[in-house]
């Protein structure tokens, strides 16, 4: 298995079972000086291997984990050890040309550590401390690949050559990573406003029904508070502590509901603005802070499918089991012997408890068993395609939900589909980019509804509270006649509660570079979203019985109600953008219109005491019948300017304005201006911070400052008797 003889000064200790050969290698790594050189994709790395070794030689080390995993090693210079397939050895003997050379980067300085591989191959070494290598090829080989963390890999053709030198540029992709903030964009880099991203690829692996479930802990600042179990339950989100944020998805600002019910895998990028100076851009509807949300879009390339599937069972976490009737009944009597009374249950009654002689009265009834299963059970389906070329690309998603509960039955459940269609084309004569988004979504929910549950609450509430003296069910194991029976309550012929949501959203934007004006571009979107709600709940109690009986009792007359909210809203917008660098100096210049309307309306009617249970309004009573409804519009305006400077990305200065209007308030106190100003300094990029950096003390560290105004048209609760009116102001 050796291609070359290793010193075995370094001693090694091991002791791993069924550990894959990368895991070994690391470990060996953190033991001693070597540095291993492998590709990724040899197969013989995921390879399990057995080893228990104490104070062994290194070589000794490898060959045992080689030949267990079918692979071999090659040494390379000092303490380089390469990993290949044993095909690889031939290949290895044939060396007839060295190569060396010079890694340096953009200022002249040489790297250490850079690696240096023979591309397509696994032959390779690193740098010394004076960036120099040295490396054995054979003579058909003509390209070396050499890369280093934070440079761009750079493909080098050394034909011909025996001594090259090697330039390698900074990778500033990390924080050059462009994020969108308000109207605009800007890049970590340069950032001076208080705004943190979410990495939604990884919430989209978990075990959540939607995507605030999934929130906690992925940005300084975001305050996620749970909601309790149950189907679909939403989590409150705050932003340092506000109220409900704004939420802006693709420029446009759209309900919280939205962004609520937004697949996890249709976001690319998802970012938190949390001070004045990232906000006041949206003027008065930003005080709470803003979630910027920018979903995916084609890619150019050839079409490509993915498809996943996640299951998974969730069940309470900490729920301890009920005691048996018989030993709280024993409980009940120490209490009252404390307290010097009378025992609260007689021996007599407590072995008829346990002998269950008498089930009337004297019962060892477990309601959660009798209700409850053990699991809740959840699965998600998504699939997702993406293509295209330079000028037209798509994306294409389409992804199901199916959540149970702890139900026996399941007549408590969530089932939702989300659809996402996006297009993109460019005229490359004019410059001219046309992108349409169509998405959306169908939710389903149900629960059963009786007189004496209309929701999980309830059922719950009475699964832990009745007595379990009393029995769930007859003889005939038909749901016994006494109330609060949350085996009743659930039962498939108990009425439900249904809630129907439907959701589509289209979008249309032209965006226009210039030709003629280097940097300009003009922006034009429109945006139309029609939402409806709909509710029919027919409250029914199901069937109850006797103890020795099988004729159906039922506890109340039926109820039906049902109700529909539907509502649009449309935005326009008109932005110009202009961006410009000549030398160290960067200037960027937004000014923009936006407006927005929006109408809802809602009915409903209700009829109780049906005679027939029938879950249609005609066939109830016309003299029970209530009836309603509402109709709204609102409407919004803006417009808004920012500006941007830097210098050699080190001293930035920010600036933005919107003058505001909200229907919201009177006539004459509708408008409003709302700004903000921020600067940043980039101290490590000065030049006294060279070594802290080079050192990896930090990557970056900047001072910044900033103050803005910030307002609130939509706020409190009209039922608050604390609370002031909008139109209290005139």
């Amino acid at each position: 298995m050796l291609a070359a003889s290793l010193n075995s000064y370094s001693q090694i200790t091991l002791n791993v079972n069924g550990s894959s050969v990368k895991s070994v290698i690391h470990q060996i790594e953190k033991q001693s000086e070597y540095r291993f050189f492998y590709d990724n994709n040899l197969s013989g790395l995921s390879k399990k291997v057995n080893i228990n070794v104490k104070d062994q030689p290194i070589d000794e080390v490898l060959n045992t984990i080689c030949s267990q995993a079918g692979i071999a090693y090659t040494i390379k210079g000092d303490k380089q050890v390469v990993i290949h397939s044993d095909k690889a050895d031939v290949a290895q003997q044939s060396v007839t040309k060295k190569i060396t050379g010079i890694v340096s980067d953009e200022q002249g300085m040489p790297i250490i550590g850079a690696n240096i591989r023979v591309k397509g191959t696994t032959v390779g070494t690193i740098t010394d401390l004076d960036g120099k290598f040295a490396l054995d090829v054979n003579s058909d080989v003509s390209i070396l690949e050499i890369s280093y963390i934070g440079y761009k890999t750079q493909n080098v053709s050394f034909k011909g050559k025996t001594d090259i030198a090697v330039v390698l540029k900074e990778d500033s992709e990390i924080l050059d990573e462009v994020v969108v903030v308000g109207y605009g964009s800007t890049t970590k880099r340069a950032m001076v406003a208080s705004v943190s991203s979410v990495k939604t690829e990884e919430i989209g692996d978990l075990p959540v029904s939607n995507i605030t479930q999934g929130m906690a802990g992925r940005a300084a600042g975001l305050i996620v508070q749970g909601a309790g179990g149950g189907i679909d339950k939403t989590p409150t989100i705050s932003i340092r502590g506000g109220g409900t944020p704004l939420v802006v998805i693709d420029g446009v600002i759209r309900n919280y509901d939205d962004f609520v019910l937004l697949s996890p895998d249709d976001i690319e990028a998802l970012s938190v603005l949390k001070d004045a100076s990232a906000t006041a851009v949206y003027g008065s509807r930003a005080a709470d802070g803003i979630i910027q949300v920018t979903t995916k879009k084609g890619k150019e390339g050839k079409p490509r499918i993915d498809y996943s599937f996640n299951y998974s069972i969730a069940q309470p976490a900490n729920w301890a089991e009920p005691l048996d009737s018989w030993t709280r009944a024993e409980y009940a009597n120490i209490a009252k012997r404390n307290d010097g009374l009378p025992d609260a249950f007689s021996e007599d009654r407590i072995q008829k408890m346990k002998d269950g002689s008498d089930p009337i009265q004297n019962n060892n009834t477990n309601w959660r068993d009798l209700v409850l299963r053990e699991f809740a059970p959840q699965s998600k389906h998504q699939v997702t395609m993406t293509g295209g070329t330079d000028i037209n690309n798509y994306y294409m998603s389409l992804g199901h939900i199916n959540q149970g509960s702890l139900y026996e039955n399941n007549s408590y459940n969530m089932q939702r589909t989300n659809f996402r269609l996006s297009q993109s084309s460019l005229i490359k004569t004019i410059g001219l980019k046309v992108t349409t988004t169509l998405d959306g979504y169908i939710k389903k929910t149900t629960h059963p509804y009786t007189s004496t549950s209309d929701g999980p609450y309830y059922v719950f509430s009475h699964i832990q509270n009745k007595s379990p003296l009393i029995p769930g069910v007859n003889k005939y194991g038909l749901p016994y006649n006494v109330n609060d029976n949350p085996v009743a309550e659930i039962a498939d012929d108990a009425g439900y509660n249904n809630e129907d949501r439907k959701l589509i959203n289209g979008n249309l934007q032209f965006e226009w570079a210039v030709p003629w004006v280097d940097g300009l571009k003009l922006r034009a979107a429109g945006n139309y979203r029609y939402a409806m709600v709909a509710n029919k709940k027919w409250r029914k109690d199901s069937a109850k019985y006797n103890y020795d009986s099988e004729e159906p009792i039922y506890s109340a007359k039926p109820l039906f109600y049902n109700s529909t909210n539907y509502g649009h809203t449309y935005t326009l917008q008109f932005f110009a953008n202009y961006d410009k660098t000549f030398g160290k100096h960067s200037i960027s210049l937004l000014g923009g219109y936006e407006a927005t309307y929006g109408f809802a309306s809602t009915y409903w009617v209700q009829r109780e005491n049906y005679d027939f249970p029938i879950d249609q309004i005609n066939p109830g009573p016309e003299s029970s019948q209530k009836n309603g409804g509402s109709e709204g519009e609102n409407g919004r305006a803006g417009f808004i300017g920012q500006i941007k400077y830097n210098y050699n990305n080190k001293y930035f200065v920010e600036g933005s304005i919107r003058y505001d209007g909200s229907d919201n308030f009177p006539k004459n106190r509708r408008w409003g201006t709302f700004y903000s100003g921020s600067v940043g300094w980039s101290i490590a990029d000065e030049a006294f911070m060279e070594d802290l950096v080079e050192k990896d003390v930090f990557n970056q560290l900047k001072l910044r400052a900033s103050y803005g105004q910030v307002g609130l048209d939509n706020w409190g609760s009209d039922t608050d008797v604390f609370h002031i009116g909008r139109f209290e102001y005139s």
